[in-house]
């Protein structure tokens, strides 16, 4: 492990990392880690092993925070991802979708230390734009499709994304595709093409992805941020960049486009300014062996690289910025500025601060707040973006969302929560550091580093690539965990630039025309419009008279009584001893052999007729491997409770999982009890709030959702030690409940905003439609928010008393935690519910529409948001019962058709920016879906383009030789025989099975056995039958929801042969209904 001058460096790593690691330099500067994992090896030997990964979407979970509803969002069809206070935003930038969810995968990710920070004032959004050209081909592999291809046939994907000063680029791919996929790699560092005839559709692939976040609400308002920051400053940058400051505005201006970006890249993309990182199968030195073959090339620019000290702080203290929201939402956000932080990681001492001002315990701010019904969620501390930490500051925010009395009380806007921050902050000076505090944080963070678990190996190598500025070479893994210098000057210091004078406010808010009235009538204020998303704000200095009380508040005696230093964590662990036995698992076999039966006759044929099996949906034969590990036991059944249990002997870590369903027949038999459901676990949830901190901060985590039709889903996971003690603590809390009033109006307020505020996203709300027309036992939204908001305390608290009359629990605990911790759990649970047991037998399934033979349907749909441009086209195609035959054909499908399905609608024809396609298994029936956002094309245009595109595809799939046919089998095969990266990955997988009835454990073994013997004539038969637009027998459901631009396209006549559904509700209240899926329950393991 040497760096350029030979002197060696040891990197640290966790005592639990089986993986061999190696840090080095080229000769031309390029800083490397190279990650050998002797398992990924062993996994290439061995077929059989268990697995995680699952390249399609189940959607018969529920999502514990994301949106009001009851249905799982599928991530593949939507680059959004959840905000910090759970809401679903398209303000993330979407990135390159990968063609699978990889589980144990060989990775590179190489970083690039510029970004927009260093975009020319004249092409703003460079860097962003350079990202996407490298894609686009090289000297070496010329075509554009290439890269994509080759990783696609070896199972894997490429990804990236700019931030301000650091580019990033991934790839992940099957281990025995690495050194292909360097070569590739390694070429958009050396010669890429750039080629002119490329340049105009990369920029309006970037211009979609911009068009995708002018309704996102965190986008706007970190655009808002920059635009105001000090005239000079690199933050003023427009690093999204459009068509307009990318091309149109450039060349008008006489810049040659394509030597522009080539003169950018000459100057950035130098080898010493890049951070490589490699993890793969092979030993240390074949891994060198590749990086030195492939990247010694890269061109050294001796120059140094861009750095921002001397830019300053970006923000002038003392000042208001007001913007609307697109959400029904009131937000506040206070920004203070520290220096840059870089060289002080070890001392965290902003994560000190962070850690207290964001405190959910006792004695916190939070908690004051929330007294005062001012507030129901504080996040503090300094972000992950390149905004958040960069050489010219570190920004500190802390970040509350209101409730309508939070923004209006006195002095209104918000600004009365600033007040109680100061006193706390106050409090802190007046405390000052406290060791014992940093102790627990070190200690937390030192037990988290010992017992890490693995990452995704994509996320790895892309958060290693870019820590690998951050921190010293012997630091790159640990970096963030450590915790050696409890720096009490340095706290203090950081404490001093949270005063009230050097803070920023920003209030994000739907009632913005209101309060933008009250500013403009106080005539001290400036209005202005944000140019690049046409966005109105306000901004204003902060009252005199609000200042001076800011200030008073930051006094050491007007700090109020209730706020406190947090008390001491009880949860951190200190028992981490290990109860199951050295010896590797036993095999066992599936379930139809745990029900005593033998395995049923093989699948049925791909593109047969339904119900050709009598199989019901999510039954599958039962032929498991011998070498697969063993399974949940059902250890325990009774009326009011089954108990599953699994002690963990693969990851030897002292953690556990508990999943517990509690059906209750009183949950979801109407709106109005749907409604209630999701009102008390949210005010459960809330009641629960100071202790799951504490919880939370030991290495604890407790979630409570509602679960579809049946009532709710609670899991607590984390180091074992403690976790029997919190799940005890939990359900003490969940007996024991009171509607406490002045919580009920809080918290129903923000319940009420959640609804109002699900499928904002186009995405979001295409699948919702899709989902609410094939499940038969859900509610409309509009029906359950109705009712939520006609809740009184006294309705909710005689609909708990008759929630708990009669119950059944369900639950699964694996880990760390042997059969009687299990079984002993289990009674605690059921003991403190004052319920009447109710047979397992009782809880129903969920069933599906059955879409009718032939049937072409459309429904059409504004979208949500009248400012909203982009539209989405989502036509699904439903296939029939689950079964592994079925399945085995969809998969390889959808192997087949991802990279030509991305690269034509997307890349060639640039329909928008996010395309993607994939399976969907819904409760039991299996689908297969595409799914377009795009804000220049309406719904219409690309519902035809995907027939087009299928149209072409079907003689693509006809013409695949077999060489590539066997290179996609092979890529599929190794995707489902990877292994589970944690025990928390493996516990999800069983409770899928478990919480559905279908108890196929080892079903990713199954389908592999059928993947081996499918050829390539039934995968076209399958697609002939229920997909190819020829088909007579499809089943095909268009979902369009429509954009602003777009509404005339409501009113149009359907295409001929497509029958337009105005009711959803009342056309599949017309449909047949598939049995519900399941297998008969295994037997009690005695």
């Amino acid at each position: 492990m040497t760096t350029a001058n030979g002197s060696a460096v040891e990197v640290v790593k966790s005592p639990q990392d089986p993986r061999l690691y190696r840090y080095l330099e080229l000769e031309n500067g390029l800083r490397v880690l190279l990650i050998s994992d002797p398992e990924m090896a062993g996994a290439e030997e061995d077929d059989d092993d268990d697995d995680d990964d699952d390249d399609y979407s189940d959607e018969s979970e529920s999502e514990p925070e994301d949106g009001a509803d009851d249905f799982d969002q599928d991530k593949r069809c939507r680059p959004e991802k959840p905000d910090k206070f759970g809401d679903t935003d398209a303000g993330d930038r979407p990135i390159r979708e990968r063609s699978s969810k990889p589980a144990k995968k060989a990775a590179a990710a190489l970083a690039v230390g510029t970004g927009g920070f260093s975009d020319p004032d004249f092409m703003q959004g460079m860097s962003h734009y350079l990202e996407h050209m490298l894609f686009m081909g090289s000297e070496k592999f010329p075509d554009e499709n290439e890269y994509d291809s080759y990783l696609a046939s070896k199972g894997g994907g490429a990804n990236a994304f700019t931030e301000m000063e650091v580019t990033n680029f991934q790839l992940d791919v099957n281990p025995s595709g690495l050194k292909g996929a360097l070569e590739r790699f390694a070429q958009f560092f050396i010669a890429p093409l750039i080629k002119p005839d490329a340049l105009e559709r990369e920029v309006n692939a970037v211009d979609n992805e911009f068009s995708g976040v002018l309704q996102a609400d965190d986008a706007r308002l970190t655009q808002l941020r920059c635009h105001t920051s000090k005239e000079g400053h690199v933050f003023r940058k427009f690093t999204w960049g459009n068509r307009k400051s990318l091309y149109d505005g450039p060349r008008k201006e006489g810049y040659n486009i394509q030597k522009e970006i080539k003169a950018y890249y000459g100057r950035n993309y130098k080898a010493e300014h890049m951070a490589l990182v490699v993890l793969g199968s092979e030993s240390l030195d074949e891994l060198s062996g590749y990086v030195k073959e492939y990247f010694s090339p890269v061109p050294r620019g001796d120059v140094p690289r861009n750095t921002f000290e001397n830019q300053g702080f970006p923000f002038q203290g003392g000042k208001l910025h007001l913007l609307p929201s697109v959400r029904d939402y009131h937000e506040i956000l206070v920004t203070f500025q520290f220096p840059c932080l870089n060289e002080a990681y070890g001392a965290k001492a902003d994560e000190y601060i962070a850690h207290l001002v964001g405190h959910e315990g006792p004695g916190s701010l939070l908690s004051a707040l929330k007294k005062r019904g001012w507030v129901n969620d504080l996040e503090a501390g300094i972000g992950e973006t390149g905004y958040d930490r960069c050489t010219a500051a570190y920004i500190f925010d802390v970040q509350m969302r209101l409730t309508d009395a939070g923004l209006d009380a006195p002095p209104g806007s918000g600004l009365a929560v600033v007040e109680l921050l100061f006193n706390y902050i106050s409090m802190l000076r007046r405390e000052g550091p406290q060791k014992w505090v940093y102790e627990e944080l070190a200690e937390v963070a030192k037990t988290k580093f010992q017992f890490q678990e693995e990452e995704d190996a994509t996320e790895y190598t892309e958060r290693l690539a870019s820590d690998m500025f951050m921190y010293k070479p012997a630091h790159i893994l640990n970096g963030e965990f450590l915790h050696d210098n409890f720096d009490t000057r340095l706290i203090e210091e950081l404490l001093v630039h949270m005063k009230p004078s050097q803070a920023r406010i920003d209030v994000q808010t739907s009632a913005y025309e209101r309060l933008s009235q009250y500013w403009k009538s106080r005539g001290d204020c400036k209005p202005g419009v944000e140019p690049w998303f046409g966005l109105d704000y306000i901004e204003a200095d902060i009252p005199a008279d609000v200042m001076k009380s800011w200030e008073q508040a930051s006094l050491p005696d007007s700090i109020p009584a209730e706020l406190s230093l947090p008390p001491h964590n009880e949860f951190i662990p200190t028992d981490f001893s290990l109860k199951a036995k050295s010896e590797p698992e036993k095999p066992v076999l599936g379930a139809a052999a745990a029900n005593g039966k033998a395995p049923s006759a093989a699948a049925q044929k791909p593109g047969a007729k339904e119900g050709q099996t009598g199989q019901k949906p999510g039954t599958a034969a039962m032929k498991v491997p011998q070498s697969a590990v063993a399974a949940p036991a059902l250890i325990s059944d009774a009326d009011g409770l089954r108990v599953w249990h699994k002690l963990d002997s693969t990851f030897k870590q002292p953690r556990a999982v508990a999943y517990f369903n509690l059906f209750s027949p009183h949950a979801v038999t109407s709106p109005l009890t749907a409604a209630s459901t999701h009102l008390f676990i949210k005010l459960l949830s809330d009641s629960l709030t100071e202790m799951s901190y504490l919880a939370e901060s030991g290495g604890l985590s407790v979630d409570v959702w509602p679960e579809g039709i049946h009532g709710m889903q609670l899991k607590v996971e984390g180091f074992s030690h403690k976790l029997p003690v919190l799940t005890k603590a939990v359900f003490e809390q969940l007996a024991n409940f009171k509607v406490d009033k002045e919580a009920f109006v809080r918290v129903k307020e923000a319940l009420v905003r959640k609804y109002r505020n699900v499928h904002t996203s186009p995405s979001v709300h295409a699948e919702y439609l899709r989902l609410y027309t094939l499940r038969s036992s859900v509610w409309e939204h509009e029906a359950v928010s109705a009712q939520l908001e006609a809740l009184t305390p006294e309705a909710l608290k005689g609909f708990v008393e008759a929630l708990f009359d009669k119950l059944h629990v369900e639950t699964l605990i694996m880990g760390n935690l042997d059969e009687s911790d299990a079984k002993q759990l289990g009674k605690t649970v059921t003991g403190l519910l004052p319920s009447a047991p109710l047979p397992g037998s009782a809880r129903p399934g969920e069933r599906i529409a059955q879409l009718p033979e032939g049937g072409s349907f459309l429904h059409r749909q504004p979208a949500r948001n009248p400012e909203e441009d982009n539209s989405v086209a989502e036509v699904y195609f439903q296939c029939g019962p689950d079964n592994l035959a079925e399945r085995a054909a969809l998969d390889m499908l959808a192997q087949i058709m991802n990279e030509p399905c991305y690269n034509v609608l997307r890349t060639k024809e640039q329909l928008g920016y996010s395309v993607s396609c994939g399976i969907r298994q819904t409760f039991g029936v299996l689908g297969f879906c595409l799914n377009i956002l795009s804000g220049s094309n309406g719904p219409n245009h690309l519902d035809e383009r995907i027939d087009a595109f299928l149209a072409g595809f079907e003689k693509t799939l006809k013409k695949l030789s077999r060489d590539d046919f066997e290179d996609n089998r092979d890529a599929l095969i190794a995707q489902k025989l990877q292994k589970d990266r944690s025990l928390l990955d493996e516990s999800d997988r069983h409770w899928e099975q478990i919480e559905h009835h279908r108890y196929v454990f080892h079903e990713r073994e199954e389908e592999v056995a059928e993947l081996k013997k499918l050829s390539k004539q039934a995968v076209v038969a399958y697609f002939q039958r229920f997909v190819a637009p020829t088909s007579r027998v499809r089943r095909r459901l268009a979902l369009h929801v429509v954009g602003r631009s777009r509404q005339a396209e409501i009113a149009v006549p359907a295409p001929t042969g497509v029958e337009l559904i105005g009711d959803l509700h009342a056309f599949k209240d017309g449909l047949d209904l598939y049995e519900p899926e399941g297998q008969p329950l295994p037997k009690v393991q005695q």
